[in-house]
């Protein structure tokens, strides 16, 4: 059974390998443990646990290489000017909120058992 980005999957783009990495490790021993011995059940909890959180977080890496690679120079030219001027832009953490929001909700889509 693997863990983290080589069981993942996940973009270098999405930026959740680490945060799969180890949730992944902590589900994968608490299901184990759980299972008490019955190692194809702890590995059926361990992937009905982890797939929706998994699947949140591979959505990350497509809408991430979106935004990151500029395909003209001037996109690229306008995106330096648009990040030089959120610095001085009322409302900067509101646009900054709403642009790290989908991070949030890939990194909450999954409530974590104590195990």
């Amino acid at each position: 059974m693997l863990v983290g980005d080589a069981a993942y999957c996940a973009s270098p783009a999405s930026g959740q390998g680490t945060s799969l990495a180890l949730v992944g490790a902590y589900v994968l021993a608490g299901e184990l443990a759980a299972a008490a011995g019955d190692h194809a059940a702890g590995f059926a909890a361990y992937e009905r646990e982890m797939r929706p959180f998994v699947r949140a977080n591979q959505d990350l890496g497509p809408a991430n290489i979106k935004r990151m690679v500029m395909r003209t120079k001037g996109q690229v030219r306008i995106s330096m000017m648009m990040l030089a001027l959120l610095n001085r832009m009322p409302g900067k953490d509101r646009i900054m909120a709403k642009a790290i929001e989908p991070i949030h909700k890939a990194a909450d889509a999954i409530a974590l058992k104590a195990y």
